[in-house]
């Protein structure tokens, strides 16, 4: 079964289900892995961090009002493996604190994860904005500070992209929209 996560959410969850999200342009889809517990998760970020500097970029957006969360709005269940968050995942910092939460309560060891990044590309450069750029720096400056290893990316350029994570394998499959 797929998970399809769309962008602003997160989403933690073991085999049979894979993780799915597509539209990865300035976003960055940041994927944990736990080999040994088989547990995976995908957060299709939008923005580096909450802060003053993110108001320009959200206010460039092309189309984050329809990912937008009500405030306050609690994670809730899929099924007994599949746990989705949207409280502010649209953050690659809250959503790598979310994911590792949710990971650790389900067994997986912070020792044992991999990172893979996706995305970050420059797709509006008419617009003058760093905003994917700022993505990939915000996450690896988060996960180094985690101590958790990046392992692979596929990030920059200005071509969108969609991507697939299977937790039975660890295998993260990109397609580049061109």
């Amino acid at each position: 079964m797929d998970i399809d996560v769309q962008m602003g959410n997160m989403a933690v969850t073991t085999e049979p289900h894979n993780l799915i999200t597509s539209g990865v342009g300035s976003c960055l889809v940041v994927t944990l892995y736990d080999p040994k517990c088989k547990i995976g998760a995908l957060a299709h970020t939008m923005f580096p961090l909450p802060s003053t500097k993110n108001a320009e970029h959200e206010a460039r957006s092309l189309g984050s009002k329809s990912s937008e969360t009500p405030s306050g709005q609690q994670p809730f269940v899929i099924s007994e493996q599949v746990t989705t968050m949207t409280k502010e995942t649209k953050y690659v910092d809250v959503a790598i604190d979310e994911m590792l939460k949710k990971m650790e309560s389900q067994g997986a060891r912070r020792e044992y994860l991999e990172a893979k990044l996706i995305g970050g590309a420059n797709m509006f450069p008419s617009i003058n904005s760093d905003i994917g750029k700022d993505n990939v720096s915000n996450a690896k400056r988060k996960l180094k500070a985690e101590g958790i290893k990046i392992v692979g990316e596929c990030v920059g350029g200005s071509q969108g992209r969609s991507v697939e994570f299977s937790p039975a394998t660890g295998v993260v499959t990109v397609k580049i929209k061109f």
